[in-house]
């Protein structure tokens, strides 16, 4: 069972604000609703514990269940510092097994990504403990008491540390339990592991990982929320002469009257060219890179590539808005099955069919596809920050 403890304990100084600042606001919900959403809906997070101050408990409380976040087992007081405030998370695990993972995640970091919290307790599987971070960018300098350059660092080698933190059961108490008993405090989970001598596996973060610690982090976070992606795809296919027990499939409906398109799926060009739309807005790969090898072990049916494609929006924290096609072709007449394909690209991604629009063009027959000889599809789609 894998345990999430979500820490929020503590005075946040430099946002300047008058409450703790997980309980400001991102849009219409406090920082703490965005950051529990996103273990929540994790599945490889099985309960949730929130540390945060002791005043603000049975706030959280109120969050927990108006949200209806079923995951979340306890709300607890916080330490002195954010290692006590952890350890406080630690102890009230009572029934892990020793090879169970427990990650610790900062209440401030609400856009981290369900592929993200993954990789890393993959990796603490692997490893026995693992932490996410961001690679430098910068030039790291050494300085002196008085301001003077000591030296240069090497950069090539340097992360900057963020949350999650994943490290196995059995590991976090020893690892606790020994900073407590020789007065070791530090300033990440995975570094009182590696005072015991153990390895621990760096893991990228997505980009949006961000701490937010001060007034302008939360300006970039609430720009983060308000922000969409736009991604576009394209597909095509000939018309496959002679096979006429080969369906057309369009949208994942299969149109009767005519032969199918040479493809080694089902050759449905318009979710081909909505997978593409769908993983370039979250920084992904075409189509190819992740279908190909489902299509070589007997997976024809597009719809099941699709669903690669919207699992790879909702890692990254994004949820589809809206879906335009564009076809080019002589036949089928489109207009003919609009509405049809339409509802079941309604269904497929769940989103409303008034989201979906379909237009479609032979241009002047100027193309093969225009003359008949194959079928060319355009999409469009717009997603946003996952609520």
């Amino acid at each position: 069972m894998n345990t999430a403890i979500i820490v929020g304990a503590g005075y946040g100084k430099r946002m300047g604000a008058d409450k703790n600042k997980i309980l400001l606001h991102l849009d219409d919900k406090p920082i703490i609703h965005y950051t529990i959403k996103v273990f929540q809906d994790c599945d490889f997070i099985d309960r949730i514990i929130i540390v945060t101050k002791t005043e603000d408990i049975e706030y959280i409380k109120k969050i927990v269940s108006s949200s209806e976040f079923n995951k979340v087992e306890k709300v607890v007081g916080g330490g002195n510092e954010r290692q006590d405030s952890v350890n406080n998370g630690l102890l009230q695990i009572t029934d892990s097994s020793a090879n169970d993972v427990v990650i610790v995640h900062n209440a401030a970091n609400p856009f981290v990504s369900k592929k993200t919290i993954a990789d890393v307790v993959n990796a603490a599987n692997k490893y026995g403990a693992a932490a996410v971070g961001f690679k430098a960018k910068d030039t790291i300098k050494e300085v002196n008491e008085k301001g003077f350059v000591i030296k240069t660092i090497d950069r090539s080698n340097l992360w900057q540390m963020q949350t999650p933190q994943a490290i196995k059961y059995s590991l976090a108490v020893k690892a606790f339990k020994k900073a407590h008993e020789d007065n070791v405090k530090a300033t990440d989970d995975v570094a009182l592991v590696e005072l015991l001598g153990k390895k621990v596996k760096i893991i990228e973060s997505n980009a949006e990982n961000i701490k937010v610690t001060t007034p302008i982090d939360l300006s970039v976070g609430r720009q983060i929320r308000s922000n969409s992606r736009i991604g576009f795809g394209q597909d095509s296919h000939m018309f496959h002469d002679g096979e006429k027990e080969k369906h057309l499939v369009l949208g994942g409906i299969k149109i009767k009257g005519h032969n199918g398109l040479k493809a080694n799926s089902d050759g449905d060009v318009i979710l081909h060219a909505l997978f593409n739309a769908l993983s370039q807005s979250v920084g992904k790969k075409s189509i190819g890179h992740y279908a190909d090898k489902m299509c070589e072990d007997g997976t024809k049916d597009s719809k099941e590539y699709l669903k690669i494609a919207l699992k790879l929006v909702e890692e990254e924290g994004y949820k589809l808005n809206n879906i335009g096609i564009m076809i080019e072709c002589k036949k089928p007449r489109i207009s003919e099955h609009e509405e049809e394909i339409k509802k079941n690209l309604a269904e497929l991604c769940e989103i409303n069919v008034k989201s979906i629009g379909i237009t479609a063009t032979s241009g002047e027959e100027l193309t093969s596809f225009g003359k008949g000889q194959g079928i060319q599809a355009f999409a469009v789609v717009s997603v946003n920050q996952n609520d």
